[in-house]
């Protein structure tokens, strides 16, 4: 087990932290989710150049040409960064009791939000796998 302490004023322990030695891979899935939301932002950039949406317009309207395929590649990225910040508490706070089941669906929600990214580029249909997992 690690432990991390809190000091306060003077050296006094405030809270103290237990951290299993497996926390590591928690650590890990975390981070792979960043990862995994830097590629979508990779993919909504790529996507305002090709469709000709400029800043700050967060979704191309109905009547642009291309409408639904840049809404569809930024609806992937909006949806995953929607759903962040709640899976990466889940994923500490349960890691702190559960750390290898915590890592291991910290990694198939990173998995899943991967294809999900990728299926919803080609269209609303192709996020169903994605979503699912």
């Amino acid at each position: 087990m690690n432990t991390i302490e809190v000091y306060l004023i003077k050296n006094k322990i405030i809270m103290t932290l237990v951290l299993p030695e497996e926390f590591g891979y928690v650590v890990l899935s975390i981070g792979a989710s960043y990862l995994v939301n830097m590629f979508l932002v990779i993919q909504v950039v790529k996507a305002r150049k090709a469709y000709g949406v400029e800043y700050p317009t967060l979704y191309a309207p109905a009547d642009h040409k291309y409408a639904t395929e840049f809404n569809c590649v930024q609806r992937a990225h909006q949806n995953t960064l929607e759903l962040l910040a709640p899976m990466q508490v889940a994923m500490f706070v349960n890691g702190l009791a559960y750390p290898i089941y915590s890592a291991a669906f910290g990694a198939v929600y990173v998995l899943g939000r991967l294809i999900y990214g990728i299926g919803y580029k080609r269209g609303p249909k192709g996020r169903m796998l994605g979503g699912i997992i």
